[in-house]
């Protein structure tokens, strides 16, 4: 089985999380992709964000990372703590996402989570991630 290999962003603002729904899904997600050949994280990072989101960040450090399975594909997501230098965030690909909205930590159990999002917030309670909130 071929890993795919993935990083997203953890942006904060007032104690809260954003979250991408995701249509085809009706989960709740982190903003981020896939790290396409040749590119770093980071880079994968920033670009996946700019085109859902359609404005820039800069990567404040990488929080953790984790191996999983979803459907039959194995992956590695990194979690980075990134903050929004340019821009407001608006939906760059409304076919895929229908919107976008902070959620407190506290209140992450009460949406549908995709895989890698059920993995951060079990790593977040373990104490295995933390996030300056």
């Amino acid at each position: 089985m071929n890993k795919v290999n993935l990083a997203g962003c953890v942006i904060l603002k007032d104690k809260k999380i954003l979250l991408l729904h995701r249509i085809k899904t009706d989960w709740y997600e982190l903003p981020g992709g896939k790290i396409d050949e040749g590119e770093t994280a980071e880079i994968a990072a920033k670009r996946e964000l700019k085109e859902e989101l359609l404005c820039d960040i800069t990567i404040l450090k990488e929080i953790g990372n984790m191996d999983f399975t979803e459907s039959r594909y194995s992956m590695g997501y990194i979690w980075f703590l990134a903050k929004i230098i340019d821009g407001e965030p608006h939906i760059g690909e409304p076919d895929k996402f229908s919107e976008y909205k902070y959620v407190s930590l506290a209140d992450l159990e009460e949406y549908t989570l995709s895989t890698n999002m059920q993995n951060f917030v079990k790593a977040l309670r373990d104490n295995k991630i933390e996030v300056p909130v």
